[in-house]
């Protein structure tokens, strides 16, 4: 297995360097290690540690007395005071680190769980390359076939199974906690309604039975924005009911109505909502294209959006600008979430109304780049 950690902490060219946080030294190409270093990082709330890939460079850089190849074949931790642990006591040293697992780490130290625990240890790592294909570390130490010879155990069940199981945990949470925070999301903007710079920013947010399938299962929620006296994207067909009971409880003035893009939770209540508030519809050139007539959506998005009617004269193009009710707004074309795709700035207030660009990087930079080369002094990247 190596040398040992006296034997390598008695090396003569030691370094003595007090450092801040814990070194660990891993093998990128471990399924085993990788699993590891994935709970390590999610116990480790204070930073005390940093891992690192095995490589040359790494190692030279923080201690000369790694070696390459030892390293490869177990666990090497630096400590703060500069000391070099290995193996399974690289792991208890870890452990007691972090008050979940600190009772671990103690009792590791100590028999019998301490010899039990190496034993452990060197079993798991003198089998976790046995590869049928060279992936590993361990194929820049020996020769693959060596490895395969020596490992008792197939590749599948000692590398990758028992990688998958130790990040199960870890994935289970995190898509419990993610789902748990989806629907938190969902039940606190339910039915609300946000107000901004003293009402000049109106956010309502839309529902409705199927389309409330989305935002819990996949965190996108609906929205309708109202800015000065401008209705931007008023939603679906099946989110109708939700847009009239906001209308009925805060009855704002409209004067325009705009879609930003041709996509179904956007476009499905021009025609219902200029007739309703007695506005203009305002649309690009592309986006009124894509309206007149409107595609024939998949039946799964058709059931659970809303299958939108086609768009209806009387509408307008969008020019460069667009009034408001007490200044204007500047509309950017923003391809990249899709062709038609427009954004509108108000560049006294800087407010950027992006629908959905930043769902696409492209979108983001010419934004961003526009907004940066307007000069705009409040503007900071």
């Amino acid at each position: 297995m190596g040398a040992s950690a006296d034997e390598i902490a008695n090396r003569p060219e030691a370094p003595h360097v007090q450092r801040t946080r814990y070194a660990v030294l891993y093998d990128a190409q471990c399924e085993i290690c990788q699993a590891c270093v994935s709970w390590l990082k999610v116990l480790d709330h204070q930073n005390k540690t940093y891992s690192l890939p095995i490589s040359t460079e790494a190692l030279a850089a923080i201690d000369s007395r790694l070696n390459l190849e030892e390293c490869l074949q177990q666990l090497h931790v630096v400590t703060r005071e500069g000391a070099i642990v290995v193996g399974w006591d690289a792991v208890a040293c870890l452990a007691r680190l972090f008050p979940p697992t600190w009772l671990i780490g103690a009792l590791s130290q100590h028999f019998p769980l301490r010899g039990v625990g190496r034993s452990t240890y060197r079993f798991v790592a003198a089998n976790r390359y046995a590869l049928s294909k060279c992936r590993g570390g361990a194929c820049r130490v020996v020769k693959p076939e060596t490895v395969r010879r020596q490992a008792r155990l197939r590749a599948f069940w000692s590398c990758y199974t028992l990688g998958f199981f130790l990040r199960l945990p870890l994935i289970v949470w995190a898509a419990v906690s993610t789902a748990g925070l989806r629907v938190s999301l969902f039940a606190r903007t339910y039915h609300k309604r946000l107000e901004l710079f003293d009402g000049k920013l109106t956010i309502l947010f839309l529902n409705g039975l199927l389309p409330n399938a989305v935002p819990i299962l996949f965190g996108e929620l609906f929205t309708t924005v109202v800015y000065d006296g401008v209705a931007v994207d008023p939603g679906s067909p099946k989110m109708r009911r939700s847009r009239a009971r906001h209308l009925h409880r805060w009855k704002p003035k409209i004067s325009k109505i705009v879609a930003t893009h041709a996509h179904e939770e956007h476009i499905g209540n021009l025609n219902w909502l200029s007739t309703l508030a007695n506005a203009p519809i305002y649309v690009s050139k592309t986006t009124a294209e894509f309206l007149t007539p409107f595609k024939k959506l998949p039946w799964v998005r058709a059931a659970i959006i809303g299958q939108p009617p086609n768009l209806e004269q009387p509408y307008s193009s969008l020019g460069e600008t667009l009034e408001t009710s007490s200044g204007q707004l500047l509309v950017i074309a923003t391809p990249g979430h899709c062709d038609d795709h427009v954004a509108l700035y108000d560049a006294k207030e800087k407010v950027l109304l992006a629908g959905d660009a930043f769902m696409g990087l492209t979108s983001r930079r010419r934004i961003l780049t526009w907004i940066a080369e307007s000069g705009s002094p409040a503007w900071s990247g």
